[in-house]
Formats: structure tokens, C-alpha cells, sequence
């Protein structure tokens, strides 16, 4: 590279000037998660500060028009990685389509193995010699030359170590990190063991750890979100994926919807779907879904459809608590006169005729800090 007087620039100053100018703003942007709205099925787009795209799943099998518009809409024009939750027909249904338009560059991320099925083998065709089998720890990094990079970490799949051949239970399970924000995505896993399931969010949930947002397992199945899972990882806000049309499941269920609620997330649900009604304000049915987290911030921003933004603290801050989000609790017969954020472990251990929640903290009591998981009481 020269100047305007022709004269070469030395490579070492080049770097240097490259350097300070991606210090200075460039990386200065926000991570964005996009939970499309895809009907029945599952499908999300994460688009990293320095421009990398991540698709998490492609939405269900006949129905791919609404997420190519929305990837059009977005600008892109290709994808960077894809990471594929199981081989059912609602997560992979459109990748081909998707692919088609918005080339693959890197890799395709899957559990490996194979599934009987004429989706599975579009699927496999599309990616050809991009397709990767997960390992368990992998990191993906994205935007590697930034001071603050986001890393993808494939925590779990396949059951984890539990005997299953049911596809939902082998699910990849991927965590988003970025600076002090963290986000799981985790398929069609379940928590409750029945003679179709396994308990596989047990053994995965301290391999994720506490995070913001949860992509809730399974459409918020009556089989997943279990006690076990919430009190570790802990998330402020779950995002529920179902659909009015196909939806002959009851997604949500009001058994999973119970269990978040207890636990004090906040939810948002792409449609209302076929089950439990929406409870507001803790519950708001959006559309499309998108949550931004800016590097340094102490709070999160969650733009449900048209709605205006609303932010949600992280973890370890104490940010005040946004109108209408219920973000306390505490015991009436607590002997410490000791409240709690509402996602707190100790919450679920209050009785329920005891149990309090506010948007506001109550007088003459003080905060319990750290929301311990160790066990105790109230």
C-alpha cells in the first residue's frame, strides 16, 4: 500500500495502523442472535461483531420461504458455519435451500453418525465434504482477531454418555460466549425420563453452566427444562420455538412452562403455538426474535418483533430491573428476611404458599448475593 505521494508503507506499520483502528471501533459492534421465526421447527442466525454468520439449525422441511427472507433481509451472503442440533425433519428441512443461496464457507457441525431419512440425505449432499463430527469441548472462534472474539463451544451431544437411539436425546448442545454474555442452543434435548426419554439435560447442564439465555429444549416439551438443568444454568431469559401450523404436540406444554416460570425466566415464544396460554408479562409471543449483547455492557437487549428493545442485566451486575419484568423473590417465613433474584436456586426450594415475586424488591429485607446453588434453605 502507498500514500498519496506513492511512497510504500513498511509492513510493520501497516499492521500497526490496522491495529489501532480495529481497537479504536471496528470490533465496536454488538452481537446479534436472530431466532427466526420458522413455525414448528427450530432455526437461528448469529452474526458476530466482525460479520461472521453462524446458522444453528434451518427451520422445517417445506416452509423455508420465511427464513430465506429473513436471511435476505439481513444482508448476508453466505454462511460461515453451520451447526446442525439432530436430523429431524423441523431443523433441517431447509438447508438445502438455505445453502443453496448462502454458500457454506467453513464447516457444517453435526453428531455425526446417520439417520434414516431422505432429509438427512439432502442434508448430507448439500454439505459434502464440509461436514465436520462434532467433538465434545470443541471450540469455534469467531472474529479471532478481535480483543474480545466469540467462541462457540460444543459442550455435549449424543447423550452425553446416556444409552439412547432417540434422535431428540442426541442433540449437540452449542454455547455462545462473548465478553460476560452466554447463550445455549441444545436441540430437542429432554429432562425427563420416560419410555420415550432420557434425562440428558442432568449431565449436560454443568458442562454448560450460567447463562443469559436459553434456547428452551424441544419446544418447551413437557420432557425438557428440568429442575436439575434451570438451578445450573440459571437463565435469565428462555426463547421458545413452536408454531400454530403442525403443532399437534402442545408446545408449549404448561408443565415446562411451570418450570421456567418457577424459576423466575422470562420467556418469548416465536408463536403461541398449540399448548399453554401466554402469561404476561412473563411470557410475550414476538415473531421473530433477536437478542444483542455490546462487549463491556452489563446488560443484554432482547427486541421482541415490533415491540421496542428491552434489557435484561447479566449476571454478577445488579442492573436496575426493567418495568414489568419480574425480577425478585423472596419467602414470606424467610428467617433472614433475605430476597433474591428470581432465577436464584434457592427460589425453587420456597414453598410455594410462601413463596413472593416483584418487579421491586420488599422493604426490610436485604439481598442475598452471589444466588448460591449450594444447598440451604429459606
Amino acid at each position: 500500500m502507498t500514500n498519496k505521494n506513492g511512497t510504500l508503507y513498511p509492513k510493520h506499520l501497516l499492521l500497526a495502523a490496522l491495529a489501532t483502528v480495529l481497537a479504536s471501533g471496528v470490533w465496536a459492534q454488538e452481537l446479534k442472535v436472530h431466532y427466526m421465526n420458522v413455525g414448528q421447527g427450530d432455526g437461528a442466525v448469529l452474526v458476530s461483531p466482525g460479520g461472521e454468520i453462524v446458522l444453528f439449525d434451518a427451520g422445517r422441511k417445506g416452509e423455508c420461504d420465511g427464513p430465506l427472507s429473513y436471511l435476505r433481509n439481513l444482508g448476508i451472503d453466505h454462511v460461515d458455519y453451520l451447526i446442525v442440533s439432530h436430523y429431524h425433519a423441523d431443523h433441517i428441512g431447509c438447508v438445502q435451500e438455505m445453502l443453496t443461496e448462502f454458500p457454506l464457507r467453513k464447516a457444517a457441525y453435526d453428531r455425526g453418525g446417520s439417520y434414516p431419512s431422505s432429509i438427512y440425505n439432502t442434508y448430507v449432499t448439500t454439505v459434502g465434504s464440509l461436514r465436520a463430527t462434532a467433538t465434545k469441548s470443541h471450540i469455534i472462534t469467531l472474529d479471532s482477531g478481535s480483543p474480545s472474539p466469540v467462541t462457540i463451544q460444543l459442550a455435549a451431544l449424543n447423550g452425553n454418555g446416556v444409552q439412547t437411539t432417540n434422535e431428540n436425546d442426541l442433540s449437540l448442545v452449542a454455547v455462545v460466549h462473548h465478553g460476560a454474555f452466554d447463550a445455549v442452543i441444545g436441540g430437542d434435548l429432554s429432562g425427563v425420563k420416560s419410555e420415550n426419554y432420557e434425562d440428558i439435560e442432568t449431565s449436560v447442564a454443568p458442562l454448560v453452566g450460567q447463562v443469559e439465555v436459553y434456547k428452551v429444549h424441544h419446544h418447551c416439551s413437557r420432557y425438557s427444562t428440568n429442575g436439575n438443568w434451570l438451578d445450573l444454568t440459571r437463565p435469565k431469559i428462555g426463547i421458545v420455538s413452536a408454531g400454530n401450523e403442525g403443532n399437534t404436540y402442545g408446545h408449549p406444554t404448561s408443565e415446562c412452562l411451570e418450570r421456567l416460570h418457577q424459576a423466575g425466566v422470562v420467556t418469548y415464544w416465536t408463536e403461541k403455538g398449540h399448548g399453554a396460554e401466554p402469561d404476561a408479562p412473563r411470557d410475550s409471543v414476538c415473531g421473530d426474535i433477536v437478542v444483542s449483547y455490546a462487549p463491556g455492557a452489563t446488560s443484554f437487549t432482547v427486541k421482541c418483533g415490533d415491540e421496542d428493545p428491552v434489557q435484561h442485566s447479566l449476571w454478577g451486575t445488579q442492573a436496575p430491573p426493567t418495568a414489568g419484568q419480574v425480577q425478585w423473590a423472596w419467602s414470606t417465613s424467610s428467617p433472614g428476611k433475605k430476597y433474591h433474584y428470581a432465577q436464584c436456586a434457592y427460589v425453587r426450594r420456597i414453598k410455594p404458599e410462601n413463596l413472593r415475586r416483584s418487579d421491586t424488591p420488599p422493604s426490610a429485607y436485604s439481598l442475598h448475593g452471589g444466588c448460591p446453588t449450594a444447598s440451604g434453605s429459606n
